[in-house]
C-alpha cells in the first residue's frame, strides 16, 4: 500500500506540470502563427506586385516588338507607327494591343491570374514622336545609329576624352571654314557693264547663260520628278507630343555625325544619273535637303550653281596667282580694250576675262563631278583643261570635256554635298530629311497612308490591377 500511495503522489504531480507547458506553447504558437499569416500576405503582395510589374514590362516590351518595318529595313530606324498604316492615329488601338500583351502575361496559361492579379484598365500617353522639336527626336536616334555602325558609341564614354573631343571639334570647325573661305571671292564688275565692249559682254554673259543641261553630261538623263511639298512633314501642321530639342542639334560635330547618317541613307545626283530609277520619291535626295525645292530639276540647278560659284573662286584665284596665265588675260584685254578704244576699261575687261576663264573651268570640272571623277584639293597646271582659246566656244563642245585627260585626286561630288549640307541649319537637315523618308515610304504598297508625326520612339503607360496602380516610361534606346 505504501507504494501504491507514493507512486499516486507521483502521478498526480506529474500531471500538474505537463498541463502548464501545453498552455505555454498554445499562446505562442498562436503569435507565431499570426505573425506568420501576416508575413505571408506580405510576400503575397510582393509577389503580386513584382509579377505586376514585370509583367507590365514585358507587355510594353512586346509593344515596342511592332516597330514599323519598313522604317527599319530601309533607314535603320526604330518607330512605332500609331496609326498602324491608316493615316489616322490610333490610340485605343495601341491601348488594346498593350492590354492584350499584358493581359497573357498575367494568366499565363491558365484564364485565372497569377497571384491572383486581375487587369482592370491601361492607356497610354506623353508620346515622343520622331518629329518632335522639329526633328530633333529624329536627329539624335539617327546620330546613335552612326555612332553604332562605326563602333563609336562603344568608346564614347570612356575611351573619347574631353581634350579629343574639343579636338575633333576643332577640326570640324575648321574643315567648315575653309569650306566657306571662298565664298564672296568672285568679283562683281557689273558696274560699268554699258561701257564694255560685246567681246566683253560675252566673257560675262557666261555665267548668264547658265542652264541644267551645261551642268549635266548629255549621256545622264535628268529627273522630272516632282512633289506635292505642302503635304510634306516641314510643310504640313503636325501632331506634337513631348519630345524636344535639347540644343546641341547645331554643334558641330553632332552636324557631321547626321550628314554621314544623311549621305549613307539618301540618294544624290552623282549615283542616281548613272542609275535612274522610274519609281519612288525625288531622285536626288541629298540635293533636295540643300535647296528645298519641289522638283528634282532645280534643286539639282540650285546645287550645281553653288558648286559653280565655289569652283569659280578656286579657279578664279588660281589664275590669279599663275603669271604666265595671268599675262595672256592681260594680252587679250589690251587688243579688244584697243580695239574699242577703252584703254581705260583694261583692268575691268582682264578681270571679266579672268572670271569668264575661271568659270568655263569651273564648268567642265561640274560635269566632270557628276561623272563620277574627282578633283584635286590644290590645282597645279597640269589640272587646268580650258585654254583661253576655247573659251567662247565653250558651250558648243562641252561633251569632249567630259572624259579628263589627266585624271585628278581629291575631292568627290559628295564631298561638296557635305559641304554645303553642313552649311544647312539642323532643323532644316532634320526636317527635309523626314520629308524624303515619309515620302519613300508612301511608294510602298500598304504604307501609302504613312505619317511619321504618327511614329513614336517612347511613350508613358499606365496599368491598373486589382490594388495595384504602374506607371511606365518606355522606349527605344
Amino acid at each position: 500500500m505504501i507504494f501504491l500511495k507514493k507512486l499516486y503522489r507521483k502521478a498526480a504531480v506529474y500531471k500538474k506540470k505537463s498541463g502548464q507547458i501545453t498552455l505555454w506553447v498554445a499562446l505562442i504558437f498562436l503569435v507565431f502563427t499570426g505573425l506568420y499569416l501576416v508575413l505571408l500576405q506580405s510576400v503575397k503582395k510582393q509577389l503580386q506586385r513584382q509579377h505586376a510589374e514585370q509583367s507590365v514590362e514585358a507587355g510594353l516590351f512586346s509593344l515596342f516588338s511592332e516597330y514599323e518595318p519598313h522604317l527599319l529595313t530601309q533607314y535603320d530606324l526604330f518607330y512605332i507607327d500609331t496609326s498602324f498604316a491608316s493615316g489616322t492615329e490610333q490610340p485605343k488601338e495601341l491601348c488594346s494591343h498593350l492590354w492584350h500583351f499584358t493581359d497573357q502575361n498575367i494568366t499565363g496559361t491558365s484564364k485565372d491570374g497569377i497571384y491572383g492579379l486581375t487587369l482592370l484598365g491601361v492607356n497610354t500617353d506623353q508620346y515622343v514622336r520622331a518629329t518632335d522639336g522639329r526633328g530633333a527626336v529624329f536627329y539624335r536616334q539617327a546620330i546613335q545609329i552612326m555612332k553604332e555602325k562605326t563602333g563609336f558609341s562603344l568608346a564614347e564614354d570612356w575611351l573619347l576624352s574631353e581634350a579629343l573631343q574639343k579636338d575633333t571639334e576643332e577640326q570640324t570647325e575648321r574643315f567648315e571654314k575653309d569650306c566657306a573661305k571662298y565664298e564672296g571671292k568672285v568679283v562683281d564688275y557689273e558696274d560699268e557693264e554699258e561701257e564694255l565692249s560685246k567681246e566683253a559682254h560675252s566673257f560675262d554673259g557666261l555665267w548668264k547663260s547658265f542652264t541644267l543641261s551645261h551642268g549635266v553630261p548629255k549621256s545622264c538623263p535628268i529627273s522630272e520628278k516632282t512633289i506635292a511639298i505642302e503635304r510634306a512633314p516641314s510643310k504640313r501642321e503636325l501632331s506634337v507630343g513631348v519630345g524636344s530639342a535639347d540644343g546641341t542639334e547645331d554643334q558641330l560635330l553632332q552636324k557631321q555625325w547626321f550628314i554621314s547618317y544623311l549621305c549613307e541613307y539618301l540618294t544624290q545626283a552623282e549615283e542616281m544619273l548613272r542609275q535612274p530609277r522610274e519609281e519612288g520619291y525625288l531622285d536626288y535626295q541629298l540635293e533636295y535637303i540643300i535647296a528645298g525645292e519641289a522638283s528634282d530639276k532645280k534643286n539639282l540647278e540650285q546645287v550645281l550653281q553653288k558648286l559653280l560659284l565655289v569652283r569659280e573662286g578656286v579657279n578664279y584665284l588660281y589664275l590669279l596667282a599663275h603669271p604666265e596665265m595671268y599675262q595672256t588675260a592681260e594680252k587679250l584685254a589690251k587688243v579688244l580694250g584697243g580695239l574699242t578704244g577703252g584703254a581705260a576699261l583694261f583692268e575691268s575687261l582682264k578681270h571679266l576675262i579672268l572670271l569668264g576663264w575661271a568659270y568655263g573651268e569651273s564648268l567642265v570640272e561640274v560635269r566632270q563631278l557628276l561623272g563620277g571623277y574627282e578633283l584635286s584639293v590644290v590645282k597645279g597646271q597640269e589640272d587646268w583643261q580650258v585654254p583661253l582659246s576655247d573659251l567662247l566656244k565653250l558651250i558648243k563642245k562641252l561633251d569632249q570635256y567630259d572624259t579628263p585627260e589627266h585624271r585628278q585626286e581629291g575631292v568627290s561630288y559628295k564631298t561638296y554635298l557635305r559641304m554645303f549640307l553642313s552649311f544647312q541649319p539642323a532643323e532644316n537637315l532634320s526636317m527635309r530629311a523626314l520629308d524624303v523618308i515619309e515620302g519613300e515610304l508612301r511608294q510602298i504598297e500598304g504604307c501609302e497612308r504613312i505619317h511619321l508625326d504618327h511614329c513614336i520612339e517612347q511613350l508613358t503607360a499606365q496599368v491598373w490591377m486589382q490594388d495595384l496602380y504602374l506607371e511606365r516610361t518606355y522606349g527605344y534606346e
